[in-house]
This record gives C-alpha cells, structure tokens and sequence, in this order.
C-alpha cells in the first residue's frame, strides 16, 4: 500500500489540547448512519460467536475490496469513528464490515466470553468468514485504539503464513504495550479515562452476568476500580493468565512488529492522552509499516480546520486516503 498524500493536521482552533480533542470526538458524532447492516453471526475458533455488521454499497461487485473495521475497549460497531469510517469508505465503493469484539455491542448477549487485548484469533476468524462470503476480494484490515492493536498482533503472529487476500491495514493509536499504556492511566490527568473504562466495562459485565447463560465468569465481587487491579483480578484470570503481568507480556503486539509483513499504516499522535506516544519508539519495526505521526489529535481526535477535507473528521479521510490507494 502506496501512502497517499494528504493535507497536514490542523487542529480546530481552541481545540488543541489532546483533552479536549479525545473527549470532543465522542460527542461530535456526525451524521447518523441510515443504512441498514446485515447483521451475521460468526462462530469462532473455541465455539464462542461475536457479531459482525456487513454494508455492501449499491455499485459493489463480487471481488470489490472489503474493509474491516474493529473497535477500541468499550467500543462497537455503532461507535462514532466506526459509523463514520464506514460510510465514508463506502462511499468510494469498499464494503464495510464493523466487528463487535466478544461481549461488545450486539455481541454483548451471544458471547460466552469476553473482549481482551489477544484475541488475534477472532480477528482471524472474522477475516476467514467475510473471505469465504466474497473469495476474490482483496480485504483491508482498520483497527482504532485496542482494536488496532490486536490488528497488529494479529499481522506479526501471520508474519509470512497469513491470508494472502489481506493486502493493507490502519491502525489508529494503537496501544502496542498494555503496561506501558495502563501505566499512563494513572498520572492524574489521565484519570478520567480509566475511570471511564473500568466504570462503563463493570456495567456491560453487569447485564452480561444477568442475561447470558454460560458466561465465563470468575465471580469477583467487588469489581476493581482501577483498569490495571481489574485486569489483574478479572480479564487477566478468565482468560487463564496470571495476573495483569502475565496478560499484558503476553497480549501486547510491540513484540510482534517486527515480523508484519502486510503493508501497514500506523496513525498517532504525539499528544495521545491514553496512548503514550513514546512506546512506538520502544518496538523494532517491520519495513512495511509506515508511521503517520501528528503533533496534536488526542486520543481518537484529529479534529480539524476546514479545508481541502469534506467534514473536519481529518483521521476518517486519511483513511480513505490510505484504503483507496491500497494496490
């Protein structure tokens, strides 16, 4: 994948503060998406299932390219940047298909498990199930935050045995090293975002336990407060690892960069609040990932001043950019 030329990022004015971009990009959630996804169940690997949401565009063709778009932590396929994303590529004719993670979104109620930062494997069976709906198409792979990282690690653990089909990918502040990354957390500043996480994961655990029958669940209670302690007691265990420690070495795709040999971008800002920039210095890289680095945008922000781009969405375009040159 050839990196488009695009226009540099602008922030809005008064508006450069990462704080505000991260926090403003959830709020500005744009034009509502009216089109109707078929909404397909995937069966994965170890017999859990997870929902995905396929848009085709009105002008696609068998062997068209697809896109899969896969969330950060607490996000699905409704999440702002996913909605936006998506329409906006399929506006140049790429089929989108929005991944809810295990126990995310419309997965929520059919998942027997949970969403954590190794589940390369479902990506993996998410990208063998669009194959076999459209054989010929070349497929590109878009992960935000989380999402992206488990992209990531999905690509270096294929190195040169993955699907041939998937020729490009984005991802978008991923958080290559989870310790590093939840470490970041608790600097005062930060707070809110771990807040955040832990407060809306602990709400989505809560109906899961009361309605999903069979689901994995070692019976913490109280529930942590911190990302890092919940990690420690609940994703980490449930999964089988030992602790936070053990899940984060074993999880986090900074080790694996080296070994992607799919032509790959990866977004970042040098002011991410969640995301600390200086970890991608941390990695070796594979040559074919290109780094696009901005001076401001947050966490998920990049949000921009009016200019060459359609709306001030300058992440989403950039994208399009990138999906639209892949070969």
């Amino acid at each position: 994948m050839e990196i488009a030329s695009g226009p540099p990022f602008k922030p809005l004015r008064f508006m450069r503060d990462p704080h505000l971009q991260t926090i403003a990009a959830v709020f500005l959630r744009g034009q509502a998406d009216r089109e109707v996804a078929s909404r397909q169940v995937v069966n994965l690997s170890d017999a859990d299932r997870l929902v995905v949401h396929d848009n085709v565009p009105e002008r696609w063709n068998p062997g068209s390219r697809i896109a899969i778009l896969m969330h950060g932590l607490c996000g699905s396929h409704a999440s702002p940047y996913m909605v936006r994303t998506a329409r906006k590529l399929r506006a140049l004719g790429v089929r989108t298909v929005r991944v809810d993670f295990r126990g995310q979104g419309d997965s929520a109620l059919i998942s027997q498990h949970h969403l954590h930062a190794g589940c390369s494997q479902d990506l993996r069976d998410v990208v063998q199930h669009v194959h076999r709906a459209s054989p010929a198409s070349p497929v590109s792979l878009v992960g935000f935050s989380l999402g992206g990282s488990i992209l990531l690690k999905a690509l270096g653990e294929w190195s040169s045995d993955g699907p041939g089909f998937v020729d490009s990918a984005v991802a978008v502040s991923p958080p290559v090293d989870l310790a590093w990354s939840c470490a970041n957390l608790q600097f005062h500043g930060n707070r809110i975002y771990d807040y955040y996480f832990v407060r809306t994961i602990k709400q989505n655990l809560a109906v899961r336990r009361r309605r999903v029958a069979g689901l994995v669940d070692n019976h913490v209670h109280p529930l942590p407060h911190r990302l890092v302690h919940f990690d420690d007691q609940f994703t980490g265990p449930v999964w089988g690892f030992r602790g936070a420690r053990d899940y984060y070495e074993q999880c986090s795709s900074g080790p694996l960069l080296g070994q992607v040999r799919v032509p790959t971008v990866i977004l970042a800002s040098r002011d991410d609040p969640v995301v600390p920039f200086e970890m991608y210095s941390h990695w070796p890289m594979s040559p074919q990932i290109r780094q696009v680095t901005t001076r401001y945008g947050g966490h998920l922000g990049f949000l921009g001043r009016a200019g060459p781009d359609p709306d001030g969405h300058w992440m989403d375009w950039r994208i399009c950019d990138w999906i639209g040159a892949a070969k």
